[in-house]
């Protein structure tokens, strides 16, 4: 078994001095020797693009790891591992997913609630659940492994996962489905994931970057809206969580009108099949388009990605994010 691991910083690479908890790259090397009391077998390669805070993440260091990946792939590879900080490992998450598609070699983001050093750090548990669903060999793609405060390890579709709740490390997929879990060092499919074929291979920027011309905003009892403006390539707007919005808003009138007149495309994510409410009958009117049903986050970066390209392939699913 040979797996190429990313070190990337984050929690599960940091460690606490003084109060304060910084990147250490010699946590990278912790957690490897921590595993290999568990397992002697398993080879790692291992690369480090960088070592930071994964809040300090942009998207230029997701491009690095995405590039990184690529310089030290070789072909007798069985998996490979990307350690990350919680913060925004969606992001980087989904990201992977729409860059690297459902690619043959699994790709499993792990990260650490704790400093590894801390007994209470899930860092351990969620590296070792990522080799045993690799020694597996039950999944193409992209993946995160994660494990929640008294649960077994779960395994999600990276590009399924949802943003934290406010004060919690746990994280869950969309309508809470992760592709399965690990038990006693064996990986269990959860029998009710259901994800379509993806019908556009991978995507990834024309021009290497992720546009800075998109915008999200989330929605809000009487919030106001973005000035919008005609290099605006886009602009994501988060539902209410039963995929409403106030379209008795003037703001939100004057503001889809404004964009209309601009050519600017209006994007809602977060709405699902059912609960028609009378509010959501207006937004065809108001010019909004509805996205499948899928993650916010990974909603945000494909947005971001096709930008400059075919706001198509949003309809399409592709490394699994799409859910309905």
């Amino acid at each position: 078994m040979k797996i190429l691991t990313v070190f990337t910083g984050g929690t599960i690479g940091s460690s606490l001095q003084d109060g304060v908890i910084s990147p250490d790259t010699g946590n990278s090397y912790l957690l490897l020797d921590m595993y290999s009391e568990i397992d002697g077998q398993t080879e790692f390669v291992i690369a480090q693009p960088f070592s930071i805070l994964s809040e300090n993440i942009c998207e230029q260091n997701m491009v690095g790891i995405y590039d990184c990946i690529l310089q030290n792939y070789v072909p007798d590879l069985d998996g490979i591992i990307v350690t990350h900080g919680t913060d925004t490992l969606q992001y980087t998450a989904a990201f992977l997913s729409y860059a690297l598609g459902i690619c043959e070699t699994p790709v499993v983001l792990v990260s650490a609630n704790y400093p590894l050093a801390d007994k209470r750090s899930n860092g351990l548990s969620n590296f070792s659940a990522a080799v045993d669903f690799i020694k597996s060999k039950q999944g193409r793609g992209v993946f995160v492994a994660y494990t929640n405060s008294g649960e077994a390890p779960q395994i999600h579709r990276a590009s399924r996962v949802l943003t934290h709740l406010p004060y919690s490390d746990l994280i869950f997929s969309v309508f809470n489905q992760p592709y399965g879990q690990i038990r006693n060092g064996n990986f269990i499919k959860n029998n009710r994931y259901f994800e379509k074929a993806d019908g556009a291979g991978r995507i990834f920027p024309s021009d290497g970057f992720l546009t800075d011309k998109v915008t999200s905003i989330k929605a809000v009892p009487n919030g106001d809206y973005v000035e919008v403006s005609a290099d605006l390539k886009a602009v994501l707007i988060e539902t209410f969580h039963s995929g409403t919005l106030n379209t008795a808003s003037p703001k939100l009138v004057a503001f889809c009108r404004k964009a209309g007149a601009l050519n600017v495309p209006v994007f809602l994510t977060g709405v699902c099949k059912g609960f028609n409410y009378e509010s959501k009958s207006l937004f065809q009117n108001l010019g909004l388009r509805v996205l499948p049903a899928a993650s916010p986050i990974a909603m945000y970066i494909k947005l971001k990605m096709l930008a400059s390209s075919d706001f198509d392939k949003l309809y399409l699913s592709v490394g699994g994010d799409l859910v309905e």
